[in-house]
């Protein structure tokens, strides 16, 4: 199990080593305090170091031997595939179709794939995933986020929930 580790220890450090030098690239400080550099280049410092360990711990400590289903089976390999087609989805539309909605479609979707959770599992997460999320960032955070053309659907939602946050912020 060495030369996985340390596959993964040295991509983790050049990839340490692309963040530190994007963010360089940012303003590290700003009258109001942390620019948007601060948090990346530190970051990527604690990822070199924690690579460097990663690295260290392969190279000279004592390593147990490969399990006999290190490598998955061919459906582990597919929803590891839809995953990562669901984030590229996922990142594609989310300025045309909205925040809220392509989140109603990916949650369910990638909690599917992941397989043997509960329908109101998927429906909570969904739930708390678009539209709560999506309230905490534009209201609490003040993040904009994209609307879509179906963000009208979403109306009554949003009247519900500030007349209840309305109700209990008093």
């Amino acid at each position: 199990m060495k030369r996985p580790y340390q596959i993964t220890a040295v991509f983790l450090f050049l990839f340490s080593v692309f963040v530190a030098y994007e963010s360089y690239k940012l303003r590290y400080y700003t009258p109001l305090g942390p620019g948007p550099g601060f948090f990346p280049f530190w970051l990527s410092l604690v990822l070199a170091a924690l690579s460097v360990a990663m690295f260290y711990q392969a190279t000279f400590k004592e390593s147990e031997p490969m399990p006999d289903d290190f490598f998955d089976s061919k459906l582990g390999y597919l929803r590891a595939l839809a995953i990562c087609g669901a984030w590229v989805w996922a990142t594609a539309f989310l300025k045309p179709l909205g925040y809220r909605f392509t989140m109603m479609v990916f949650f369910p979707f990638l909690l599917l794939t992941l397989g043997r959770v509960r329908w109101y599992t998927i429906i909570l997460f969904t739930v708390l995933g678009s539209v709560g999320g999506y309230w905490v960032f534009t209201r609490v955070l003040r993040v904009v986020l994209p609307l879509g053309p179906f963000d009208g659907l979403f109306e009554p939602i949003d009247d519900f929930l500030e007349s209840f946050i309305s109700i209990f912020g008093k």
